[in-house]
């Protein structure tokens, strides 16, 4: 598992938005507003996709 943290998370508003968007991507992911974290399962290009996901929908982030 990879921990990705995303400072710019701050409420159930973008916890949707971050959702959805890596639903849209077919990531097996946990998202943690408490943390600000996303707890993502895959291979290294599946981490790679939800990093391009959060930043194509104006989020950055990195690894924990």
């Amino acid at each position: 598992m990879t921990v990705l943290k995303v400072p710019d998370m701050s409420c159930q508003h973008c916890v949707a938005r971050i959702t959805k968007a890596l639903e849209e991507e077919k990531l097996s992911f946990k998202v943690l507003l408490d943390s600000k974290t996303v707890e993502l399962e895959g291979d290294e290009a599946a981490v790679q996709k939800a990093v391009a996901a959060l930043d194509d929908i104006g989020y950055s982030s990195e690894r924990a």
